[in-house]
């Protein structure tokens, strides 16, 4: 029988939540450093523990919300409830990340930044926990998830675009009231990212499922190191964690490398914006290469063609030709699309495997388990730019000296590359094909069928040797 298809107006309202995540996720790595060092005044080392103190939060939230919405019953079904009850609290919490209250006391400004982040990420996790893990609910073709993957990522896309262009115009036509010019942005930007939800709640649906019950709380941590017996998963972990490492090392330290390293900081909109829409424009190539070559494909190509790039950034100057700086921008897109493109394509079927293993749906779970980590991987980024941002004698809003200029470049082209290689060695272990993935859906039948829902160690042999 014909899998099913979907219009391209179904993929859309499923894709514009991923204007959320792509957007702010982009805003925030790219200004909110630089925000909390050049205009609040905190230094480097008390900005990146901000990060740091609201990961360490994650590290509750986002395994829970995956638990929760695995287990939330509502007539709206277990993921799309919070769709809804979202909207709101996006656009507060993201307002409140761009408000100074005109606090003096640097210990005051640390303490409200703190908070003010905390509640974003916990409103993050409520929306986008449930978001990423809706799809294998959604449809169990292999290249149907591809096609709602590449629409959610070019929305996604479209959102960084705007989003790294747009906010540093509207700070910089306020002028001199800087404080001002973020606040006014991140209320537009909180109003971008909140209204989409709606389309999200009316385009998408879930299949019925009764979960099973578990064993209260020692149940769900059981749940959480459960994940990790599947070897996909742990691939999975391996290649989204590094190369995405590797984009935040990119976009945090953007701003710093243009103003500082090349003088090119009134550049920065045009140029990130060059990298952000070769990026959308790489997504249906991605898509094209993941279904003749393989989902990993699009990551081994784009990687590669961005260690160039970063291997090019090493050797400009100031008196560099503007040209070479708009091509290392370019090819940069091309390695982060694939970054992002290639593990949320693959997610939904790593949670097929799981319920060959478990006889389970647990989307939340690995939805909260890949958020979860990939936010402290930024977080631990960001706090190590921090701590090497004062190593190095970085100081704001003057000519640095010679030791700091090096360590900013440096830092913006060896680390990447360094998560890179990691990330491809990952990848290349990773070997789920179609015809893998149609014997594991078709055995999964067979067991729903026979009502056997087996978890013994032959169940984990025969799944890892599919993927690997």
């Amino acid at each position: 029988m014909a899998a099913k298809t979907f219009s391209l107006r179904i993929k859309s309202m499923y894709g514009c939540g991923d204007m959320f995540a792509g957007g702010a996720f982009l805003l925030i790595g790219l200004l909110f450093l630089n925000y909390l060092t050049d205009v609040v005044r905190l230094s480097p080392a008390m900005a990146g523990s901000v990060f740091m103190i609201g990961k360490v939060w994650d590290a509750v939230s986002d395994p829970l919300m995956g638990v929760l919405s695995d287990r939330t019953r509502s007539r709206f079904g277990r993921r799309r409830v919070y769709f809804l009850i979202g909207i709101f609290p996006i656009f507060f919490t993201f307002s409140m990340l761009w408000y100074s209250l005109n606090i003096e006391s640097t210990f005051s400004k640390f303490i409200y930044y703190m908070i003010a982040y905390l509640l974003f990420n916990t409103v993050f996790t409520m929306v986008m926990i449930p978001y990423n893990s809706i799809l294998p609910n959604m449809t169990t073709d292999y290249k149907e998830r591809t096609s709602f993957v590449t629409v959610r990522l070019m929305f996604s896309s479209v959102s960084a675009i705007l989003s790294g262009v747009l906010p540093m115009l509207i700070v910089r036509s306020f002028g001199d009231r800087v404080t001002t010019g973020y606040f006014v942005m991140g209320v537009a930007f909180g109003v971008f990212y909140a209204l989409p939800w709606i389309f999200v709640f009316k385009g998408t649906w879930e299949s019925k499922y009764v979960e099973p019950k578990t064993s209260g709380t020692c149940g769900i941590y059981r749940e959480f190191a459960s994940a990790f017996k599947n070897r996909s998963f742990r691939l999975h972990t391996g290649f989204f964690v590094t190369a995405q490492t590797a984009v935040d090392f990119l976009t945090t330290l953007f701003i710093y490398y243009l103003t500082y390293c090349l003088l090119k900081g009134n550049l920065f909109s045009i140029v990130l914006g060059s990298l952000l829409i070769v990026q959308l424009m790489s997504m249906p190539l991605h898509m094209k290469i993941s279904r003749r070559l393989g989902k990993t494909a699009p990551l081994k190509v784009g990687l590669s063609v961005w260690i160039i790039a970063l291997l090019i950034s090493l050797t400009l100057t100031p008196d560099s030709p503007v040209l070479l700086v708009f091509t290392v921008a370019a090819m940069s897109g091309i390695g982060s699309a694939a970054s992002v493109f290639v593990p949320w394509s693959i997610l939904p079927e790593i949670t097929d495997v799981d319920e060959l293993i478990t006889g389970r749906r647990r989307e939340g779970i690995y939805s909260g388990m890949a958020t979860f980590i990939r936010k402290i991987a930024q977080a631990l980024s960001v706090f190590a730019i921090g701590i090497v941002l004062d190593l190095i004698g970085y100081v704001p809003d003057i000519q640095q000296s010679d030791g700091a200029i090096l360590g900013i470049k440096l830092l913006f082209a060896l680390a990447p590359i360094a998560f890179i290689l990691l990330s491809l060695f990952f990848a290349s272990r990773y070997r789920m094909t179609e015809e893998k993935h149609r014997i594991i859906m078709e055995e999964i039948e067979r067991r729903k069928r026979e009502k056997n829902p087996s978890t013994d160690e032959e169940v984990i042999e025969t799944c890892e040797e599919l993927t690997g």
